[in-house]
């Protein structure tokens, strides 16, 4: 980003009085409005060029809010890098990602309750500990994935 900005600051010097300065980060060289389907075209040609599959240049705005949701980005402010007028609208648009995040937030959760040696106080859909530290879950398994009975809560 240093680099791009320097070569602006070099354009807008090369093009004195004739250079446009809407303050913006991609510009033509001349600083005015990049044309939407040239940026288009240059991304598809950038594709190209990496050897990475084909996606739409939009695509990457989807991408992007479905890996901050997953990554729990708090969704008001994915919601506001988007440019969304409400967080209603963000929710309503990527309920696919909700899921995952439930679930991931359900693991999360059970991994920070500590297994008990008391039986009573033990959830019903998770197994009991084994012999040994009663704290940790079982070699080999993580706190919400050791329900007894198939078809319990996270098997």
């Amino acid at each position: 980003m240093r680099e791009h900005r320097e070569r602006q600051q070099r354009e807008r010097r090369s093009w004195g009085d004739g250079y446009v300065d809407h303050g913006l980060v991609f510009a033509r060289d001349n600083g005015d409005l990049l044309r939407p389907d040239a940026v288009t075209h240059l991304f598809i040609d950038l594709v190209r060029k990496a050897g990475v599959p084909v996606i739409r240049l939009h695509d990457l705005r989807h991408t992007h809010a479905s890996l901050a949701l997953a990554a729990g980005i708090d969704v008001k402010i994915v919601s506001a890098r988007l440019g969304h007028s409400t967080s209603a609208i963000t929710r309503d648009l990527y309920m696919h990602v909700v899921p995952e995040l439930a679930r991931t937030a359900a693991d999360t959760i059970a991994a920070a309750v500590a297994y008990s040696r008391k039986p009573d106080v033990v959830p019903m859909w998770s197994r009991q500990a084994d012999e040994g530290d009663e704290r940790a879950p079982p070699e080999g398994k993580t706190a919400g994935q050791t329900a007894s009975r198939q078809g319990d809560l996270n098997p």
